[in-house]
């Protein structure tokens, strides 16, 4: 019997041993193979993102042809820790910025490169092999190749964060699976423990002998039974326990029930001690309780509101019609409403006939003859409200000029197009760039820099109409947006305003500043539809023709031919120049 039992404990210990062992294992194997695909993944996706990330920032640098600032660009990221390289070539595979300077200039030929030079306009792994990630990422403008971003990082803190993951996760297999030798060894010895207790009455009832019992505390059976015996027992003391507590609960609820009756008055003095405006109607409409802060709010005293309609008290009379059928239909058919159990915002009306915006919070309260009551806190938000309008247009202003932002102008434009679809007339968009202003700032300093701005601001509200709008975008330029316009003739005698009254010399106390102004023309037909960020960066581009040619001139934006180049000043298009999206120059 005893080897029975040593050979059925050392079984079963060994075989809960054994599984908790494999399970360990596929759960460490699991999480080293699931950590390494994740940090694999971690690190292509977030060199994929900066990659694509200098892309998008490289744009205009390209297309300005400023090399210097795609260089800067490059330059942060020298740091980048396991960097191997990170450069920008031109759609031939030349190198315009490169982490190492002495590389800018060189052709780039090896395989991966020209893979990329020949394969599609997307971003892509291009070498991952272990120890090194490099990725590209087009540089795209409105679908037109600028060029390619390379950047390449090692693997080593992946393959190092790897190697720690493996070495703790085998350490933690290893412990669990002690803890489970120990823990299988107890249960075995526990569960046969009762085991053979059963099985010494049973031998022994077979025998016979009807006198011998298991203890107690070894016959897990045995104890059930008394387990459940005594839960019987158990439950009959509960009943009784239960039955005398909801007596004295009976008895609670009805001293409690006399106790809130005697804290009424005390309850109403909190409320007239409220900042809020407190006011409790009927379920006919008419106001039972009205606090000193609905005294103040709406300047109804106590004694003329007790009794009255509530809209007659606090809504204007264009809108007290609706308060009657707004309660009816709650009280016929409940449910939740717009302004039951939430906060809404309404207009209010005091007794001197202004109305001002109210916040209203609404609670129904049941009493048990069946009556309801409605309870409201309402507080005036006037000042809430025009903080708001402040900072609202705040975020619509340029806090140095004063004029609108890049927002306000955005947000400006399609209003304009409808208006001009009505009038049969047109919208024109001067993209406006001060030519020479980065010396101003760095001779004379930023505040000089700051005055020419607000001056320039000034120089081309007074060369446009009153209804017309004139917002800078950030730094140096500026943009018009003129309505009603009728022909070209209109735009270029702006145009031609705006570039003299700019260009003339700015007085600075001691010094002058001279710049000259250069613009982008864009003119929107009324029937043409087109998003404000897209009419912005067609104008941009015109200005950027302006830029090329020489400066201090304006260019007419066209979707298919050469943009028309106006000398300031001038009424007539003296020449043309090759759209300024034809190449870097």
């Amino acid at each position: 019997m005893l080897q029975q039992r040593r050979s059925f404990r050392v079984r079963l210990a060994a075989g809960v041993a054994l599984v908790h062992a494999v399970l360990m294992a596929l759960f460490v194997a699991h999480l080293v193979i699931g950590q390494q695909r994740f940090l694999h993944e971690r690190h292509v996706q977030r060199s994929m993102s900066l990659t694509q990330g200098i892309a998008q920032h490289a744009v205009n640098d390209l297309l300005s042809a400023d090399l210097a600032a795609a260089q800067e660009i490059i330059q942060g990221f020298v740091s980048y820790p396991e960097l191997r390289y990170a450069a920008v070539l031109d759609p031939t595979g030349r190198i315009v910025a490169h982490t190492q300077l002495t590389r800018v200039g060189m052709y780039m030929t090896d395989r991966e490169t020209r893979r990329m030079l020949d394969g599609p306009l997307t971003a892509a792994v291009l070498v991952d092999d272990g120890q090194v990630l490099d990725v590209a990422a087009p540089v795209l403008w409105k679908g037109k190749l600028l060029g390619w971003v390379r950047f390449a990082a090692g693997m080593e803190g992946v393959n190092e964060q790897l190697h720690k993951v493996t070495i703790e996760g085998l350490g933690l297999a290893a412990l669990a699976v002690a803890l489970g030798v120990v823990l299988a060894v107890w249960m075995a010895r526990s569960t046969t423990r009762g085991l053979y207790d059963l099985i010494k009455v049973a031998d022994a009832t077979g025998r016979g002998d009807r006198n011998v019992r298991a203890a107690a505390e070894h016959n897990e059976i045995g104890r059930l039974g008394a387990s459940f015996n005594e839960m019987l027992d158990a439950l009959a003391a509960r009943e009784n326990e239960l039955r005398a507590a909801n007596q004295e609960l009976e008895s609670r609820v009805e001293q409690r029930t006399a106790a809130l009756g005697e804290s009424e008055e005390a309850l109403v003095a909190i409320l007239e001690q409220a900042n809020d405006a407190f006011v409790s109607v009927s379920d006919d409409g008419r106001v039972v309780n009205w606090n000193r802060a609905a005294e103040q709010t709406f300047g109804w005293s106590r004694q003329e509101a007790i009794g009255a309609p509530l809209a007659e008290l606090i809504m204007p009379p264009e809108m007290r019609g609706m308060h009657p059928g707004w309660m009816r239909r709650y009280l016929e058919h409940g449910g939740a409403t717009r302004m039951v159990d939430r906060r809404a915002e309404l207009k209010g009306w005091r007794r001197d006939g202004t109305t001002f915006p109210v916040e209203v919070a609404v609670r129904v309260r049941n009493r048990r003859d069946g009556t309801r009551f409605f309870d409201a806190f309402m507080r005036d938000i006037s000042e809430r409200k025009s903080l708001e309008a402040q900072l609202q247009a705040l975020a619509m202003e340029d806090a140095l000029t004063m004029l609108p932002n890049r927002r306000a102008a955005l947000l400006a434009i399609p209003p304009a197009q409808a208006r001009a679809i009505r009038s049969n007339r047109k919208i024109a968009i001067l993209y406006l760039d001060l030519d020479g202003f980065k010396a101003v700032n760095d001779r004379l300093g930023h505040p000089a820099g700051d005055e020419v701005l607000r001056s320039f601001a000034r120089r081309v509200k007074v060369c446009v109409r009153a209804s017309d709008l004139v917002a800078r975008l950030g730094g140096d330029e500026f943009v018009v947006l003129l309505e009603g316009v009728t022909d070209a003739a209109d735009v270029r005698h702006v145009a031609a305003k705006i570039i003299d009254a700019g260009s003339r010399p700015y007085p600075l106390g001691a010094a002058i500043a001279e710049i000259s102004v250069s613009a982008g023309v864009r003119i929107v037909d009324n029937a043409e539809e087109g998003d404000p960020a897209d009419l912005l960066a067609d104008a941009d581009e015109a200005l950027y023709g302006a830029k090329r040619a020489g400066k201090c001139r304006a260019h007419v934006w066209e979707p298919s031919t050469p943009a028309v180049k106006m000398e300031a000043g001038s009424e007539e298009s003296r020449s043309s120049l090759p759209s300024p999206t034809a190449g870097f120059g």
